[in-house]
């Protein structure tokens, strides 16, 4: 719809902002009219005198609101934004992802001060890009967490070891990593299975403080970071794990199973990077199986 004012030279020629349109004013008018984006028009004083079918079918809004206003006189923000100095991409309703209107503006200048704005509709292309976004976090959140028992994975734990033992050698701070082995004493060969796994997963972190960082290795190997904690510490930790492991909550197919705990435990020292760390507290668990501190659940 065109605005019943004076007719105004589109596009003159030999303007180096915008391509040069044909200076037919009625041809030019026509043109916007059909043009399947969203189309305005503003004289040189910046008021609307022309808007184009395919813009009222997006924003759902009759041009007789728009024609012969500036930005100064529209009557709501969501309006004034169509007429953005900067364009761009502009949220103009919905704050809820599957109703909000996103458009594009592009804005074409000439000589003369006329201006075109055009609107190309990338809702869909902005809610496909959050979704994306969505997924890619959870995809990370995956990959860091053990799918099984919703620990910390190796990754997660590498990242987390790799700060503590920083943050120690720069302030010296007491660190402290366990290795907690579960078994199986009647097939010591054999790995738990999952319902056994996870109740242990469940028992380990309700006796961890918050600071405290729990992951999975493994299939039947977990790995405590104990920051600010020396190994005099650490051991008292243990003796509390290893005093209540019988009052685990098993699953019904586990009952029959007599499940131990073996831990290792090492202290940062200075020279330790995380992986002597991790091999000091391997060793501390594998140096004498026999002489290691075991609790039993039947």
């Amino acid at each position: 719809m065109v605005a019943d004012t004076p007719e105004y030279p589109l596009f003159s020629a030999g303007t180096e902002r915008s391509p040069t349109l044909n200076q037919n004013t009625e041809f030019s008018a026509s043109c916007l009219q059909r043009c399947p984006f969203g189309a305005l028009l503003l004289d040189p004083s910046g008021k609307i005198i022309q808007v184009n079918p395919a813009l009222e079918s997006l924003l759902e809004l009759p041009a007789e609101r728009l024609l012969g206003h500036d930005r100064t006189t529209l009557p709501d923000a969501t309006s004034r934004s169509l007429l953005d100095p900067d364009g761009g991409v502009l949220q103009l309703k919905g704050a809820d992802t599957d109703q909000a209107l996103w458009l594009e503006c592009h804005i074409l200048d000439d000589d003369n001060g006329n201006s075109v704005r055009l609107f190309v509709d990338v809702s869909e292309q902005r809610r496909l890009a959050q979704e994306n976004s969505r997924l890619r976090s959870a995809m990370e959140q995956l990959v860091i967490t053990d799918e099984l028992t919703g620990l910390a994975n190796q990754r997660a734990l590498k990242r987390a070891l790799d700060t503590q033992v920083t943050r120690s050698r720069r302030y010296h701070n007491p660190l402290s990593l366990a290795i907690i082995e579960l078994l199986d004493e009647a097939s010591p060969s054999m790995i738990p299975d999952d319902e056994v796994v996870l109740a242990t997963s469940r028992y380990l972190r309700d006796r961890l403080r918050w600071v405290d960082f729990i992951a999975r290795w493994d299939q039947n190997h977990f790995l405590i970071i104990l920051p600010e904690t020396n190994a005099a510490d650490g051991a008292r930790m243990i003796d509390k794990i290893r005093d209540h492991f019988a009052e685990i909550e098993l699953p019904d197919s586990a009952s029959i199973h007599t499940l131990s705990l073996r831990f290792g435990l090492a202290q940062w020292q200075k020279g330790d990077d995380d992986r002597r760390l991790m091999e000091r507290a391997a060793e501390d668990l594998n140096r004498d199986p026999l002489t290691g501190i075991v609790a039993s659940a039947c």
